[in-house]
Order: C-alpha cells, then sequence, then structure tokens
C-alpha cells in the first residue's frame, strides 16, 4: 500500500510539472499574437507553415511576414467538393495568394484586411476560373484560450463550366461570413478552425442560388 502512494504521488508530480511546462510555452492570446488566418499578421522576418484539412479541399499555407503589418502567403489547395462548396470545379486545383493588413491593434482585438488573388482548375469538362477575394478580418482574444476571429468576405471572378454546346461563363461571385478560433497550444505550434457560410452568384449562363459551406482545421507552425 505504501509503495502504491509513494508510486501515484511520484506519476501526479510528474504530471503536474509537464503540464506547467506545456502551460509555461503556451502564449496567452492578445491582440499581437500572429495568426494563420485572422487579422494579425506574421512578424517580419519569419515563416508560417501549415496544413488544414476540411470540406471542401486540403490546403497548404505559407506565410513570409514582410513588413510590420503586412504579411504575404502561398496556399495551394486539391478540392474535392460538391454543390455546396461555391467552387463549380470538383476535383481540381486552388492556388490562392493571400496578401493581408493589420489595420488595428489592441491588447485583446485586432482588426484587419485579406486580399486574395486566385485561380483555379477543375475536372467540371473542364472549369476553370480567376478573381479575387476580398476580407475583414476581426480578432478577439480570450485570455489563457483561443482568440476568435470572425468577419465579413465577397469574391468576384469569371468563370467557365460544363461542356459546349451549354458551357456556362460569366462572372462569379459569392458573399461570405467567417467564423473561427485559433490556439497556440504550444511556442510556436497553432491549431486553427474556421468555418465560412454564404451564397453564391452567377451571371451570363452560369448556374446562380447556391448556399455555400466550407469548413477546416488544422494546424501550423511559426518559425522564428
Amino acid at each position: 500500500m505504501k509503495r502504491f502512494v509513494i508510486t501515484t504521488a511520484m506519476v501526479w508530480a510528474i504530471s503536474v510539472g509537464f503540464a506547467g511546462e506545456v502551460e509555461a510555452q503556451k502564449p496567452r492570446p492578445t491582440g499581437q499574437t500572429p495568426s494563420l488566418t485572422g487579422a494579425q499578421v506574421i512578424p517580419r522576418g519569419r515563416t508560417a507553415l501549415g496544413v488544414t484539412l476540411g470540406y471542401p479541399s486540403l490546403r497548404l499555407h505559407a506565410v513570409w511576414g514582410v513588413g510590420r503589418r503586412f504579411d504575404v502567403g502561398l496556399m495551394p489547395a486539391l478540392t474535392y467538393g460538391t454543390r455546396f462548396d461555391g467552387y463549380r470545379q470538383r476535383l481540381g486545383l486552388n492556388v490562392q495568394v493571400p496578401l493581408r493588413w493589420a489595420l488595428a491593434q489592441k491588447p485583446n482585438f485586432n482588426f484587419g484586411v485579406r486580399l486574395m488573388p486566385y485561380f483555379r482548375i477543375g475536372e467540371s469538362s473542364p472549369a476553370f476560373s480567376a478573381g479575387g477575394n476580398v476580407g475583414f478580418r476581426f480578432g478577439i482574444a480570450m485570455p489563457r484560450i483561443f482568440t476568435l476571429v470572425f468577419g465579413p468576405e465577397g469574391r468576384v471572378g469569371f468563370a467557365s463550366v460544363g461542356e459546349s454546346p451549354n458551357r456556362g461563363n460569366g462572372l462569379d461571385a459569392e458573399v461570405m461570413g467567417m467564423v473561427g478560433l485559433e490556439s497556440y497550444f504550444k511556442r510556436r505550434w497553432l491549431f486553427s478552425l474556421e468555418r465560412h457560410f454564404g451564397h453564391l452568384f452567377g451571371t451570363g449562363t452560369l448556374p446562380d442560388g447556391n448556399f455555400i459551406y466550407r469548413t477546416w482545421f488544422g494546424f501550423a507552425y511559426v518559425f522564428s
């Protein structure tokens, strides 16, 4: 019995020490905490690499801090969605170039804007489109927990989908709302979760009126 009590106490002490070490390494979120998808940029001279998986795509992220309030990224994605993804391409490749500006930083709040040119090509006989997104990002830091990220986003571009003589061509647009969270579980490791809801619009011979739903989760590492 005495040996059991001693062993239990040792395991408890080691667990508490390990948990304390992890907690010490975990940065508390603030308005200046670097973000993968939110408003705060990656610091100048640093790089973040990540991967996010969900519906309708698997995305790779590379973000480079260029200025004190500006970063630039590259986000290639393998898409495999359906009619609700808003991409009009089913299985395909989506390449985006996020450009992000941090416009306001407070102790527990931040605000920014992101421009994102894109090019897509897919199997829908085939489908291709090009254009750009513009989105506003707000971040609210929940001390010792995570950063809540949210904001509106819009996209407009040109798309061509389908087979002749019934091929659809025209302006392709969407209006979205985004909500998500980010949390550092170690000093440089970041967990990300995001969801997008919105509506798809089409002009010319493109179909119109679809509801859009997208969701991703994943991880990123911020290099020093």
